[in-house]
């Protein structure tokens, strides 16, 4: 830039002075002027390379996962949560187990089996009562009929209402059927009890500060105000008869001292209307709010004993459900103890409907005599959303100070602070203006601060030269750390809650076995497969199929669902599509164990396979033509625009139809070819799915990214691609004499309507 300007200038008068002022006002505007566009050519190109890298990598790494049959009207993001509803079954309320456990099935609906959540915000939005998360649920019973009371946030009015659905199949399925109050103030909690001859619901009400009491004229749609039966903003309130009386649980959080969610209080009265009176002990717990003090459902008798529901909400609001029973209730004393439960909560973290936190259970026994239970759930802690959104921004601040450091060493940045907020003698002021300054101590000060922060450049320049070895490190490891936080903040603000969740088909949700084949030299693999996979929400059970050397334990697997070792007596091709008893799913996904793939890929295939059951639905098409056939790679068939054969090394199949067909009589030759050639047994079940339907026998799904990661191993079935090609050529050409061509079976890209075969 040449020598620095001058900025000392003689502030004398007359018209020498006043030309030597205005000489060294010019130099310091065109020195100013060079400073201002070097930093702006720095600063723009750093935005459009770090933005450019933030782009590709919020395309490569960041999927959508946005259920496609959602309603407009609700479901959208809330820091308050998703939380969803799940039924359990069990012989006793100590023995629950989710509805996935009992192999539920819906025909109808593309859910074999049934799995949790059975309600959501998407059941309420697409029914025409917008809503961003259901909760609080309450059973009631009129026979075989129930009725399920909940909270539902209108996320219109962002407010509580009561909603309430009912089931005709014991818990399979529910039926929206409206809100059944809806008040000016929020509403949640409905519990809901029988008290002579009327149905009475007790919603906390405590935005009134008040407990109120309605009364059903025409249930369950229809209520009205009987009583307010007590003026306290109470919050999560049940009401439970014992000994002659009735005993008011509930949670007063507005008094000096109170402990929120960790106090507890309780009222008894001859009557659910009143009048009520205090327990001498009140409060009964003021501790700790992990303790359970908080009510999260409604008590429950079993064997003669009476057992109260409590919310932890230590490590986040609404972490888990503890259960306690009740030894000792009178008007002066209360006693109760802690007791284990086990709701088969599923490992599966964020990517599970309960995976993060679980805060309201209630149960019913059945007229069957069996228990029900409906409990509610989230995938994340309370105030994920805010939190992310602080931390993707916190990280691109931090780019920010790490982009003007780079300039500085660079010398590209020359100031921080605007020159003109230096020194006084740097441009062209009034004597009023210059008089005000130097009698001016705050101003002063905040000049000969700004001066002494701009010289940090010029230091910083000067001691780190990007022409030495130590400053060309410094200025990498500048780079890749503003590139790093440059990600994180991309994935924090736009990458969402990081759960990877299933897909809604027909207001079901349903779960698949996954099938992986293998031999002991690709262990190391498995392990890593076993643990990545067994986290995706619908997989329920992981077989593996063993066709060589000594078998591991299901033991010896990190996974979060059952792992089963099928060991096969002949190391065959053929023992992938075995009939198999012991698979208690109508979904197999059948996926090799050296492909890697994201959870959300898996889930779109596995909706994709519902909505056609019939075909296979895979992750890796192929284009078979020619004369003589010829098998050749995806490539082909993207330049021909078609496709017509799916891989399945990473496929869906109905675990029914598929291996009845592998494994009939017409395909016993078929067979014995994949033995003699140890390939090709997915291009055999191509074929005998073709020759079994008159429309498309195969569906493609895009993943948004695939690795075989056998190919960092020596470990690779099919190394030597042009070998394994030609040998596929070969069992086309049998294939085809047996059971005929599949050239006429093209199927075009992009024909869905949600982009997923593009």
């Amino acid at each position: 830039m040449g020598s620095n300007p001058i900025v000392t200038c003689s502030t004398g008068g007359g018209l020498c002075g006043m030309t030597l002022r205005c000489w060294c006002w010019r130099r310091w505007r065109l020195y100013d002027h060079c400073v201002l566009t070097s930093a702006f050519t720095f600063f723009f190109l750093s935005v459009v390379i770090l933005g450019s890298v933030a782009a590709l990598y919020a395309s490569l790494m960041i999927t959508s996962n946005v259920p496609t049959t959602l309603s407009a009207l609700g479901c959208e993001p809330d820091n308050e949560g998703s939380w969803s509803i799940g039924v359990f079954y069990g012989d006793s309320p100590f023995s629950l187990r989710p509805i996935e456990d009992m192999n539920v099935w819906k025909d109808k609906s593309g859910a074999w089996p049934v799995a949790n959540p059975v309600l959501t915000c998407a059941s309420a939005s697409d029914a025409g009562f917008p809503s961003n998360f259901v909760a609080d649920p309450f059973l009631y019973a009129q026979g075989d009929i129930l009725y399920l009371f909940f909270e539902t946030k209108n996320s219109m009015t962002m407010q509580g209402d009561i909603g309430v659905a009912r089931s005709t199949d014991k818990g399979a399925s529910w039926q929206q059927l409206g809100i059944a109050l809806d008040e000016d103030w929020h509403l949640s909690y409905p519990y809901v009890f029988d008290y002579n001859g009327n149905i009475f619901m007790m919603p906390e009400s405590s935005a009134k500060g008040e407990l109120r009491l309605y009364r059903a004229l025409q249930f369950p749609l229809q209520w009205t105000l009987e009583k307010v039966i007590m003026k306290k903003p109470l919050v999560d309130s049940v009401i439970i008869a014992h000994d002659r009386k009735y005993w008011l649980f509930g949670s007063d959080h507005s008094g000096i001292g109170t402990k929120k969610n960790g106090q507890l209080g309780i009222w008894y009265s001859n009557s659910p209307l009143g009048p009520w009176k205090p327990h001498k002990r009140n409060p009964i717990y003021n501790t700790d709010k992990s303790m359970g003090a908080r009510n999260g459902g409604r008590p429950f008798t079993y064997n003669g004993n009476i057992y109260r529901t409590g919310q932890d909400c230590g490590e986040t609001y609404g972490r888990r459900i503890r259960i306690f029973r009740i030894k000792i209730l009178t008007h002066n004393e209360f006693k109760e103890v802690e007791v284990p439960s086990d709701l088969g909560v599923s490992k599966k973290g964020r990517n599970a409907w309960n995976g993060a936190r679980y805060h309201h259970l209630d149960m019913q026994q059945l007229s069957s005599g069996g228990w029900i239970g409906v409990l509610d759930g989230d995938r994340v802690p309370s105030g994920d959303a805010a939190r992310r959104f602080i931390l993707g921004c916190a990280s691109v601040i931090m780019v920010g100070m790490l982009v003007l450091l780079g300039g500085m060493l660079l010398g590209a940045v020359k100031c921080i602070i605007p020159l003109s907020w230096c020194a006084r003698s740097m441009g062209k002021r009034s004597d009023a203006l210059l008089a005000w300054e130097k009698s001016n101590y705050l101003s002063s000060k905040l000049r000969r601060f700004c001066s002494r922060l701009n010289r940090m450049c010029s230091f910083l320049h000067g001691r780190v030269k990007p022409t030495t070895c130590s400053g060309r490190l410094v200025l990498t490891l500048l780079i890749v750390a503003a590139l790093a936080l440059m990600c994180i903040g991309v994935k924090y603000i736009y990458g969402g809650s990081g759960a990877r969740e299933p897909y809604l088909l027909n207001g079901h949700y349903s779960q698949f076995t996954l099938v992986a084949m293998t031999y002991d030299a690709r262990l190391w693999n498995l392990k890593m497969y076993v643990k990545h996979y067994s986290r995706c929400s619908s997989v329920r059970e992981i077989v593996v199929v063993w066709n060589k050397g000594v078998p591991p334990e299901s033991g010896d697997f990190d996974s979060a669902v059952p792992v089963r070792i099928r060991v096969e007596e002949k190391n065959s091709l053929n023992n992938r599509f075995k009939k198999d008893s012991s698979i208690r799913t109508r979904a197999v996904l059948e996926l090799d164990d050296d492909i890697m793939m994201t959870c959300d890929d898996i889930e779109r295939g596995f909706r994709v396979w519902r909505e056609h059951p019939d075909r296979i639905v895979g992750f890796y098409p192929r284009f078979i033509s020619g004369s003589p056939l010829e098998y050749r790679g995806e490539k082909h068939a993207r330049n021909h625009k078609g496709y017509n054969m799916i891989l399945t090394g990473a496929a869906f199949i109905d675990s029914r139809v598929a291996f009845e067909r592998y494994w009939s009589e017409d395909a016993k030759v078929g067979r014995e070819v994949v033995d003699k050639y140890f390939n090709c047994e997915d291009v055999l079940l191509n074929y005998l799915y073709a020759n079994a339907s008159t429309s498309k026998a195969v569906e493609y799904v895009k993943p948004a990214w695939a690795i075989d990661t056998s190919k960092f191993s020596g470990v690779a079935i099919s190394r030597n691609t042009q070998a394994h090609y030609r040998v596929r050529s070969n069992c086309l050409l049998k294939f085809s004499k047996m059971h005929g061509s599949l050239t006429n079976r093209k199927a075009e890209f992009n024909v869905r309507k949600d982009g997923w075969d593009v």
